[in-house]
């Protein structure tokens, strides 16, 4: 018996060729794996711009070099707006005084980048549009006000105001 030589390819085709299918099903997994990762920051970012100390918001900032870490071109620059957005995130608000427009406008150039790396067709306009309706800035304004009065109280550096309107004496000799 001859083996020849296309019986080799033969053989070494059906032994190999599951392998090989294997393994570019777990490459195709892996691009989707990535890809999902990035739509889910994306996606949480976008749905968060109007509400930056959202705790998904923060979590979703977090995850941006992790989830757009790579070697190409479009993937530095989000990396290079994101490190800008973030810088600017750390510093002091008081010594800033466009401070929120500027980290406004971070942001937005961030989503913009992101959103053309991952083929949405959106425009500055787009990116900068977003519904936060007055009540609840009313309400996140309230809230900060009383967790700082609250913090203050706590650490001893306020105190409860007290007025006394009528005191128990007073109303007995009313009534005498």
């Amino acid at each position: 018996m001859e083996i020849k030589f296309t019986d080799v390819l033969i053989i070494l085709a059906t032994l190999i060729g599951p392998v090989l299918a294997v393994q570019a099903q777990k490459w195709l997994e892996r691009g989707r794996e990535i890809k999902n990762g990035q739509l889910r920051v994306f996606k949480t970012l976008m749905a968060t711009r109007a509400v930056n100390l959202s705790p998904a918001h923060v979590e979703a900032l977090n995850a941006v070099p992790i989830e757009f870490y790579g070697k190409s071109s479009q993937l530095k620059t989000i990396n290079v707006k994101w490190k800008v957005y973030f810088d600017h995130l750390l510093i002091n608000v008081q010594t800033f005084a466009n401070w929120e427009d500027k980290r406004r406008e971070l942001l937005y150039d961030l989503l913009l980048v992101m959103s053309r790396y991952l083929e949405y067709d959106f425009d500055e306009v787009e990116i900068k549009k977003v519904y936060a309706p007055q009540g609840h800035q009313v309400i996140e304004t309230d809230q900060e006000i009383i967790r700082a009065g609250f913090a203050a109280l706590f650490k001893g550096q306020a105190s409860l105001p007290i007025e006394i309107k009528n005191s128990p004496s007073n109303v007995e000799g009313e009534n005498k």
